[in-house]
């Protein structure tokens, strides 16, 4: 930094450091005032909290560790950022379902230009204060969701899962791009008609989850530093130029679905519809249409491919269950791909995936909540701001609820003498409304959609191929790592290598052909409904002409 930027950052951790005692000292008096006693937590140093001791790699470990200490709900502090983390479920629902009206707002996230209040701006619904936007955006997005099978949902699930089985044929080593350009994929079909866009979306993705990451930038940690003046402020100029790109990008994808319509050109989208009209969810107007449309996009891509990376690795790391997902598809499917149509009668493919999502969970932190009022709770008093954190890491591994959590069991969903296991099996397991999707108010709108995504995704990859350890140059199997990974917000593993085999000469042939039939047809398809929107557009001019 230049030396104005490192006065004015000492002047502002200066003045942030009494800020924050002298908000400790706020919350003293409203404890005893209210004669209730502060949640148990570990030992606060004036200002810092624990900030100098909390590692910002695999902070949940940290967190988890502490619970184990301090009991299910206790109190920490981080620079003035007052959190009370929770690693119980039932006290997650007491808090943040059945009091979800006072604990469903979330905290400001420094870097990023205030997507909390109702003056700031309109983007990042997830993430976004309790106010008019929330509401109103939460409710558009639902209704969306729910009626994705008018976007061609399944055929677009079955024609990008073919892709990506072709380009595992061809260049296998390049398996994490297109892991992730399977799901944006996905996305940018249903919400512009445009898988082309996939790129560019992932990219943006990554840069948004980087940004709003206690990993990411240092604002976020020492958060004085976001409040330097602007043009002394490196962070945020960065996080403007991202800001400004991302919004310019996701409008020009509105603007020209618009044009496309005018043309008549313009096929079934999320898009679309709002454009259309009918279905505007209240919202303000384009800018915030296309900001609530571009999140879907987004999340959609966050959601579905950590799960996949952990799935692929689970099964190169635990083959006999690979193998045995791969007999039930075999015994059950004829041959043929999976479709969502056979899912009834693949429970131990659908336990796979459930076990990955909890032994590996995408969300290892939870995401936090804010109080909007103070509360009590047995006992305790939990001042009005307080960040409360669901820590999902320890949800899932409460040894009661998932005996030997460390390992991947998933046998804990087959077998009765477990006690997460369900009848009947035609139904569960199944992901849906487990822990990671969040809570209450905030729970995730696209459980449908990631469930149903993660099921033709890893029922492919299976259907097509053995997956197995790469061969070192030393001839030895390369071991990949299940425990290294990122700490942002949401994880993936660190970069890993395996293999792809066909699992037969005609299985190679298939992935080829079917990958052809399914492009071929989607291209005519295209190519078929421009030739009607054009003939339309023709017989539309002749008719002004004759007027």
């Amino acid at each position: 930094m230049q030396p104005l930027t490192l006065i004015a950052a000492s002047v502002a951790l200066v003045g942030f450091g009494i800020l924050s005692l002298y908000n400790t000292l706020l919350k003293r008096q409203a404890w005893h005032k209210n004669k209730s006693s502060e949640p148990p937590g570990p030992a606060l140093v004036p200002w810092l909290g624990r900030v100098h001791d909390l590692p910002v790699q695999y902070m949940w470990l940290k967190f988890k560790e502490w619970s184990d200490v301090y009991g299910p709900l206790y109190r920490t502090q981080m620079l003035g950022d007052y959190f009370i983390v929770v690693t119980d479920e039932k006290i997650a629902e007491d808090l943040l379902v059945k009091r979800g009206k006072v604990y469903s707002d979330r905290p400001q996230i420094r870097s990023l230009f205030d997507p909390k209040s109702t003056n700031g701006s309109m983007e990042y619904l997830p993430l976004m204060g309790k106010n008019e936007y929330w509401a109103r955006q939460r409710k558009f997005t639902h209704a969306y969701l729910m009626e994705a099978t008018n976007a061609r949902y399944y055929g677009t699930l079955y024609h990008e899962a073919k892709r990506w089985n072709a380009r595992l044929l061809t260049d296998p080593d390049n398996f994490a791009f297109y892991l992730e350009d399977f799901a944006s994929k996905v996305a940018c079909q249903l919400v512009w008609d445009d898988p082309s866009y996939s790129e560019y979306c992932t990219k943006s993705a990554w840069g948004l989850l980087t940004q709003m990451s206690p990993a990411g930038p240092i604002t976020n940690v020492l958060t004085p530093l976001w409040h330097l003046p602007f043009p002394m402020n490196p962070w945020k100029i960065a996080e403007r130029k991202r800001h400004d790109e991302q919004q310019a990008w996701w409008m020009e994808r509105l603007i020209g679905v618009r044009e496309q319509m005018a043309k008549g050109q313009a096929r079934t989208s999320f898009t679309r519809t709002y454009l259309e009209g009918e279905k505007t969810g209240g919202l303000s107007g384009d800018y915030e249409a296309s900001s609530a449309i571009g999140m879907m996009a987004l999340v959609a891509i966050f959601t579905v491919a950590g799960p996949l990376y952990y799935f692929l690795l689970a099964m190169v790391v635990y083959p006999e269950w690979q193998k045995k997902a791969q007999q039930e598809i075999d015994e059950n499917c004829g041959g043929r791909m999976p479709e969502l149509t056979d899912m009834p009668n693949l429970p131990v493919l659908r336990a796979c995936i459930k076990e990955t999502m909890r032994w590996r969970p995408n969300v290892p932190t939870g995401v936090a909540h804010e109080l909007m009022e103070d509360d009590f709770y047995n006992g305790y008093f939990i001042p009005k701001g307080s960040r409360i954190l669901p820590l999902d890491y320890a949800f899932l591994r409460n040894e009661k609820k998932y005996p030997d959590a460390d390992n991947f069991r998933p046998e804990r969903w087959l077998e009765p003498s477990w006690p997460t296991y369900q009848e009947p099996l035609s139904q569960f397991p199944t992901i849906m409304g487990m822990t990671s999707f969040g809570w209450g108010q905030r729970a995730c709108l696209g459980q449908s959609l990631t469930r149903d995504e993660t099921l033709i995704g890893c029922g492919s990859i299976l259907w097509a191929y053995n997956l197995v350890k790469k061969i070192g140059a030393d001839g030895n199997p390369i071991e990949p790592s299940i425990h290294d990974s990122n700490s942002l917000l949401i994880v993936k593993p660190d970069a890993y290598e395996m293999a792809f085999e066909p699992r037969s000469e005609s299985r190679r042939k298939e992935i080829i052909s079917q990958w052809e039939e399914s492009d071929a047809n989607d291209k005519a398809e295209r190519l078929s409904f421009a030739k009607a929107a054009e003939a339309a557009q023709h017989v539309a001019n002749n008719a002004d002409v004759v007027a």
